[in-house]
């Protein structure tokens, strides 16, 4: 069965190190098995992979980069009730679920474009330097996380580095640790509206006194742990933080802060990531380029006084209701959506304008945690879907 082949490569991709920063050994993986199979796989500087045959009609396109958290890249996968995950680790359904198709697709279509790309989840790096041209006039990105759905467009979104100027004092006390640990966690945009806590606002709220604080894993993750030095009563000269630091982090804003009512998704939203003493670190998303830049400004209000820098910037994808995206709508009988997430195919319409896309994957939950899982059933509906599409086009 295909959707047999397809976990079995998903699988074999597992034991294959591909954390985001560190995908040499999947790409020199996937290089060779397209060599394998007579294709002649073209590379750039950024770690993009095209196979690209003569007059494509179609290109399928995934990353080959992976959250890591947890124990990954150390991946023991666990089937239970018809979904796969993971012991203790992300799993990586996203997005190589995506790659182990269009390994499986590469054995049966010789005539259809695979584009691989390198890097998405540390700010789509990879789709960004792109030096590689598809030839297709249609594009399907795999990297969605619902088979009821086809996505049509996403959010742009930015890092943002914050410094905040600290002065210290000394008081009397003693030093001891506050943490908070083992939360869910979950990705940053998708999962910023389901009232998952943050490890690092749990704690700020929780703490009187501040001599030393670190937490989160991920920029764009929602927080699972965080900890403190916090002066509990006692005769030690110990030297803190200045109170106004810890004010200034309670009023740094996190979650929703604007929501579409039309597409009940987020519209604008910031997650507050990671912080290690004075450096703290936000994900911010928008679904409009203008809504992107506003809440920038926003961010720049709400820290006055401190060092900021915005870094990793995306745009976002606006609407496309293409007959592209029609054609598979018809085929799979899924809605056509948008998402609060950054998808490559933004940065991708921005290098080729006259190409359509969409966006189709399996059902993913909990992305960027080590709660992360897929479920098989709809593995093996979008392998069929996909299917009907390439031999429709």
């Amino acid at each position: 069965m295909n959707v047999k082949k397809v976990l079995e490569y998903f699988k074999k991709i597992t034991k294959i190190p591909h954390c985001s920063g560190d995908t040499e050994k999947l790409r020199k993986f996937l290089v060779e098995y397209a060599k394998s199979k007579g294709f002649e796989p073209l590379c750039d500087e950024a770690g993009n992979i095209l196979i690209s045959p003569k007059n494509p009609k179609i290109c399928l396109q995934a990353h080959i980069d992976m959250v890591c958290v947890g124990n990954a890249p150390d991946i023991e996968i666990i089937e239970e009730n018809g979904w796969l995950k993971a012991k203790n680790s992300s799993l990586g359904a996203d997005n190589s679920i995506g790659v182990a198709m269009m390994i499986y697709f590469m054995e049966k279509y010789k005539s259809i474009e695979y584009l691989f790309t390198n890097d998405e989840e540390i700010g789509l790096i990879g789709a960004k330097n792109l030096k590689l041209k598809i030839q297709s006039p249609y594009l399907l990105n795999l990297d969605s996380e619902n088979d009821k759905e086809i996505l049509i467009g996403c959010a742009g979104g930015v890092d943002i580095k914050i410094k905040f100027p600290l002065k210290k004092e000394k008081i009397k006390g003693i030093l001891g640790k506050v943490s908070v640990e083992n939360l869910p966690g979950g990705h940053s945009g998708v999962d910023i509206d389901k009232n998952i806590p943050n490890a690092i606002i749990e704690l700020i709220h929780k703490i009187d006194s501040l001599a030393f604080i670190k937490g989160g894993e991920r920029t764009n993750s929602i927080p699972s742990n965080a900890y403190a030095l916090e002066v509990f009563e006692g005769k030690e000269e110990i030297e803190i933080y200045d109170n106004e630091y810890l004010k200034f982090l309670r009023k740094i804003p996190h979650g929703v802060l604007e929501y579409d009512f039309e597409f009940k998704i987020p519209k604008k939203s910031v997650n507050f990531a990671m912080i290690e003493e004075n450096n703290i670190i936000l994900s911010a998303r928008a679904n409009s380029k203008e809504g992107l830049q506003e809440l920038k400004e926003y961010i720049k209000m709400k820290t006055l006084g401190c060092e900021i820098c915005f870094e990793n910037e995306y745009p976002a994808w606006q609407k496309e209701k293409s007959p592209f995206a029609i054609k598979l709508q018809k085929i799979s009988k899924a809605k056509l959506n948008i998402i609060h997430a950054g998808l490559e195919c933004a940065v991708l319409k921005e290098k080729f304008p006259k190409v359509a896309m969409a966006s189709f994957g399996p059902l993913i939950e909990n992305p960027h945690s080590i709660r992360e899982r897929v479920n098989i059933n709809s593995i093996k509906n979008v392998i069929e879907t996909v299917e009907r599409l390439i031999n429709q086009i």
